[in-house]
Order: structure tokens, then sequence, then C-alpha cells
């Protein structure tokens, strides 16, 4: 009995994580062309990464402010968004390195960052770790992200 409750507690967990993926993704997607979309991104961020400390959400900040430096008119919050984006994702990774999410997170953001920025140290490493491990994931869903990624 005690297994059974185990393995449903985890498969029951598996489904939530994929759930808040989803929406993550969904948001992140809509974030890109929409300031309100991607407050409310931010603003759940914050929230998830209030309640758990988990570095994966502290990532999504990163990228959240990532995102309000790109709808950002005023050149100087601009800078502060990036920088503040920039603290979280590598505070992120720094918690994290091993995780998935996290570089591949980071490793997009590299590559589409204006190359002015000097935010682009880490391509290499985290397309090599991503390479490395990504089809050995058992995220069939973030397999997928990175493998349309890569091809494109």
């Amino acid at each position: 009995m005690k297994k059974i409750c185990f393995l449903l507690i985890f498969v029951i967990g598996l489904m939530e994580a994929q759930n808040s993926r989803t929406e993550y993704t969904d948001l992140m997607l809509k974030s890109e062309k929409s300031e309100l979309a991607t407050k409310q991104f931010l603003a759940k961020a914050k929230h998830d990464f209030q309640e758990t400390k988990s570095p994966v959400y502290e990532s999504y900040i990163g990228v959240g402010n990532f995102f309000m430096a790109k709808h950002a008119i005023n050149p100087f919050s601009k800078m502060s968004y990036f920088k503040k984006g920039k603290k979280y994702l590598e505070s992120a990774v720094a918690k994290a390195p091993n995780n998935l999410e996290i570089r591949f997170m980071r490793y997009t953001c590299q590559v589409e960052m204006p190359s002015f920025l000097g935010y682009n140290k880490n391509i290499v490493e985290d397309k090599k770790f991503i390479e490395e491990n990504y089809k050995n994931s058992k995220d069939l869903t973030l397999v997928k992200q990175i493998d349309g990624f890569l091809k494109n």
C-alpha cells in the first residue's frame, strides 16, 4: 500500500510539473509580444519561487526580466531589467548547474540576446551540455522544445 501511495504521489507530482511547464511555456510565448503577459509571467514566477525556492522558478524570473527589457522604452529601464534577468538566471544556474531546463533557458537567452550586451559567454558550454543530456531526459515536452530549437 505504501508503494502505491508513493507512486501515486510521484505521478501526480509529475503531472503537476508538466502542467506548470505548459502554463509557463504558454505565458513565455505570449510574453514575447505582450507586456501584460510578461507581467503575469513574472508575477507567477516570483510567486512560485517564493513558495518553493526552486532554481527553475528563479530562472523564469530571469527570463521574465529579459522580456520586460524588451518591452521597456527607456534605455535605463531596459538595462536595469537586463541586469536583473542576468542576475536571476545566473543564480539559478549556479544553484542547479546540471538542470537541463535552466541551462536550456540560459542558452536560448544568450543565443537570442543582442551581442553588444556581451551576454554570450556560455553558449558553447551550454549547447554541449544540452546536446549531451537532453535525449536522456524523461521530460518529453522539454526534449521536444530543445529538439525544435536546435534544429532551427
